[in-house]
């Protein structure tokens, strides 16, 4: 029977409709074929002589929220030119061979598997009336081809952990277009190398600082110009500065107690005042580790020996020598009472109890402890050190020394500033990282050579020869308009993907999907 309401599936051509089942579980559609021959897909000529008819059950698109299932008789045809070749014919516009879906719905399953996933793309599809298993949904999105993206021209090319200091993966990116355009297995440099040989549209390669993928465009694009990603040029000066901020840890805990002295005395920051040692239980560890380091072992194994995080032994290994502990105590009720307890302790008062009642005369809301310990401290000759002088982390300190001085707090542009007097090394790398960045920031590739030749002389020596090594991806960082930007914005939606499937989906699941979102 012909169909009329156009809000009903639409019938494709050949097809004829013999009856219509609605109920609360759905629509069932009974149908038959109608063409007079059929053709043979090994010989692809037409044949009439039909053999037999079977019934094919078909779930399509819902309608008015209910599941939607065809059951279509079709027939089995003999092929009048391949001896003893039996087929059967095909339904354009409804489903494929052998599919128990349409197309049409398979294509919207997919759709919104590659968004949600598994799972989640099952319940959705369940709550529309087009009922699915999660399984089944994973297996429509690896059967989903790849749309092919125009040659590219310009790529960024940058890695992403699978698992986090184990498994990594490539992200390769059209910065043109701004999409992703292929994901590789490891970060090796054959799979980038294979990549780049198979695309020789490519012109410019944007890309960090690792030797594997540099060494990747040497070989599989040579005509190509590599450009050494920004970012990562000030990041490898930071950590430069980083590693010698690491070696004036002395220095940093001398101007962090002269600021709060000057702050309280108002004595003048920048005076020398000596400050004593204490024995650090840690030393042993150090020097065992940078033992095993001299020795060639790998920065894990050195860990796993001595019982220490990696993160301490790379500071070790960077510091190249044992630095105590920065941290120092916390804040303590007792430091705005300081002057008056010093003063009576200067006029003979030895008793804790006699100085803790009077602090609580003069409003110290502390406890009895506070006092005993300060006493005890005072009484042994231990240096008694302002519990608020905190002593701020390397890291913290090289964003001060490396950033724009405009930016910092008053008492951190003091810091930085007492700590540049003191430390003099540490102010020559500083002032020629700056000037590195005032020429990625100005463009300006011809004050490259000069800056490589005076900061060589310094204690960034190392980064020096490694930008000497890179030199003219270095130099095309500075005059290109290209940077590896876009691509963390993709590696970002890339993680937010993977999180979504739990981290158990497999590499062509997740390439599917990345994909597609791109």
């Amino acid at each position: 029977m012909p169909i009329s309401n156009p809000s009903m599936p639409s019938v494709p051509d050949g097809v004829h409709v013999d009856d219509l089942t609605l109920d609360p579980h759905g629509l069932l559609i009974t149908a038959h074929t109608t063409t007079v021959d059929a053709t043979c897909p090994s010989c692809g000529r037409p044949s009439t002589r039909m053999h037999s008819t079977y019934q094919r059950t078909l779930k399509d698109l819902p309608w008015q929220d209910r599941a939607v299932t065809w059951r279509l008789k079709v027939r089995r045809f003999r092929c009048s030119h391949c001896p003893g070749r039996i087929f059967v014919e095909r339904v354009p516009g409804l489903a494929a061979r052998k599919a128990r879906r349409s197309e049409r719905l398979a294509e919207a399953q997919t759709d919104i598997g590659m968004v949600l996933g598994g799972e989640p793309g099952a319940r959705l599809s369940r709550r529309l009336a087009m009922p699915v298993s999660g399984d089944t949904v994973l297996r429509l999105i690896r059967h989903r081809g790849i749309h092919p993206s125009p040659p590219p021209r310009v790529v960024g090319i940058d890695d992403w952990a699978w698992r986090r200091g184990r498994i990594y993966g490539t992200i390769v990116c059209d910065l043109e277009r701004r999409r992703v355009i292929d994901l590789l297995p490891g970060r090796s440099s054959a799979p980038v190398r294979d990549w780049l040989a198979a695309h020789p549209s490519v012109t410019v390669i944007s890309r960090d600082r690792s030797g594997p993928y540099a060494e990747a465009a040497r070989t599989g694009a040579p005509a190509a110009t590599q450009v050494a990603d920004r970012w990562h040029l000030l990041v490898n000066a930071s950590e430069a500065v980083r590693g010698i901020v690491e070696r004036h840890q002395s220095e940093i805990r001398d101007v962090a107690h002269r600021l709060v002295h000057a702050s309280s005395d108002g004595h003048d920051a920048t005076e020398s005042a000596p400050t004593s040692e204490v024995h650090n239980p840690r030393r042993d560890r150090c020097e065992t580790a940078l033992r095993f380091h001299g020795e060639g072992m790998p920065t894990k194994e050195i860990a796993r020996r001595i019982g220490a995080s990696r993160n301490a032994v790379r500071r070790w290994v960077r510091a190249g020598r044992f630095m105590p502990y920065r941290r120092a105590p916390g804040p303590s009720r007792l430091d705005r009472h300081l002057p008056f307890v010093e003063t009576r302790w200067q006029e003979g008062e030895r008793s804790a109890t006699v100085l803790h009642r009077e602090l609580r005369a003069h409003g110290f809301t502390g406890g009895y402890d506070i006092v005993r310990r300060w006493v005890g401290r005072q009484r042994s000759g231990a240096p008694v050190r302002p519990a608020s002088a905190r002593i701020p982390s390397t890291r913290r300190i090289t964003r001060w020394l490396t950033g724009d001085p405009a930016t910092l707090l008053p008492e951190d542009r003091a810091f930085t500033d007492a700590l540049c007097v003191a430390a003099p090394k540490l102010r020559q790398a500083v002032e020629n990282v700056r000037a590195f960045a005032d020429l990625l920031r100005k463009g300006d590739p011809a004050g490259l050579m000069p800056w490589l030749e005076a900061a060589g002389k310094t204690d960034i020596g190392g980064l020096v020869s490694g930008l000497r090594q890179d030199e003219a991806a270095v130099r095309a960082a500075i005059v290109e308009p290209w940077s590896n930007g876009p691509v963390e914005g993709q590696v970002n939606r890339l993680k937010l993907i993977k999180w979504s499937m739990y981290g158990r989906a497999k590499f062509d699941l997740l390439r599917q999907r990345v994909l597609h979102a791109a």
